[in-house]
């Protein structure tokens, strides 16, 4: 069936910008399970830019388009035409060691567009269309709490999470003033075989499923983070979304578990020495790093009944076995 009759027959609509990425490759699966008329936005077209969305099995069923950095015409454009009932942003840089390196690029990547697209609903009038950010418990940097909150205050540390803590109060801002319908998802670390290989447990999983006596060279291990299963935050993303009345909600587990232990339970099940593991390289170190951070999931539990139920081991197993759900 041609993709025009599919969209007559559809009523719902939803635009995602950072579409072949982890998080926009299940929100679209997610929503195409759901009946929605898909536009996945993304910088690239190349078969290795798509390779999520076919895994997946919905690069076919989505319309993908392609859009610059520096000419967002083609977003905003479809937005006037197509007027999505709901718009998911998840562009960006998303690398905390990347933003370290490349700052600039971090934070034009994660508020430009965003920028843009609020300005022209505010322009436009075009209040009614639902607009999800995806934040980072990042923002949170430095707290002194170790289980954060929507209330705690941010104290990022690095570019990354300052740009997202920019984008927060940008969407905060657009809704509290031009009663637009954005909010914001703090989200905590979330996994799947999806996540780039310049993330440290995806790096950690290839180097079990790959071990031919090589090292692997990591930084500081001694860190807490709150570790979920990301197909299960598209539930919570869509919640968020599409809540009648929008807010800022923070999501994870409200565990947090050590780099130290994830290395040690996965050296343990694929039988390898931890004398291959090196640790505190100098390459591989960050110039700031959080030590511990975790999440106060209950808002959005009480709210909008989502909480998380997969937990970090069974996240390890679900990696080493390449499970997509």
């Amino acid at each position: 069936m041609a993709k025009d009759k599919i969209l007559k027959m559809t009523k719902k609509r939803a635009f995602i910008i950072g579409v072949t990425g982890q998080d926009g490759s299940y929100m679209s699966k997610f929503l195409l399970e759901k009946n929605y008329s898909v536009f996945g936005f993304t910088r690239s077209l190349k078969k290795n830019n798509l390779k999520n969305l076919k895994i997946l099995g919905v690069k076919k069923k989505i319309n993908i388009k392609k859009y610059k950095d520096d000419n967002l015409k083609v977003i905003l454009e479809n937005i006037i035409k197509y007027k999505p009932r709901e718009i998911y942003f998840f562009s960006g840089q998303s690398s905390v060691n990347l933003s370290f390196k490349n700052p600039l690029e971090t934070y034009e990547s994660n508020i430009s567009i965003l920028f843009e697209i609020l300005e022209l609903l505010r322009i436009k009038k075009l209040n009614k269309i639902k607009v999800f950010n995806s934040s980072s418990t990042d923002c949170f940097g430095k707290s002194k709490n170790l289980y954060n909150h929507e209330k705690n205050t941010f104290s990022p540390i690095s570019p990354y999470g300052r740009a997202k803590s920019f984008s927060f109060w940008l969407v905060k801002f657009y809704r509290e003033n031009y009663e637009i319908h954005s909010k914001n998802g703090i989200l905590s670390n979330h996994e799947s075989p999806l996540r780039p290989s310049s993330f440290v447990l995806k790096r950690i999983i290839n180097f079990a499923k790959n071990h031919k006596n090589n090292s692997l060279n990591l930084g500081n291990i001694n860190v807490y983070r709150d570790w979920g299963w990301a197909p299960e935050f598209s539930e919570a993303i869509y919640k968020i979304n599409n809540n009648k009345i929008p807010d800022d909600y923070v999501v994870g587990t409200g565990k947090i578990t050590s780099l130290k232990y994830i290395i040690r339970k996965i050296l343990k099940l694929k039988k390898i020495d931890k004398k291959f593991i090196k640790t505190n390289t100098l390459k591989s170190l960050r110039p700031a790093d959080i030590k511990k951070i975790g999440t106060n999931p209950k808002k959005i539990y009480e709210n909008l009944n989502w909480k998380s139920k997969i937990n970090i081991d069974q996240i390890i197993k679900k990696m080493l076995l390449n499970e997509l759900h």
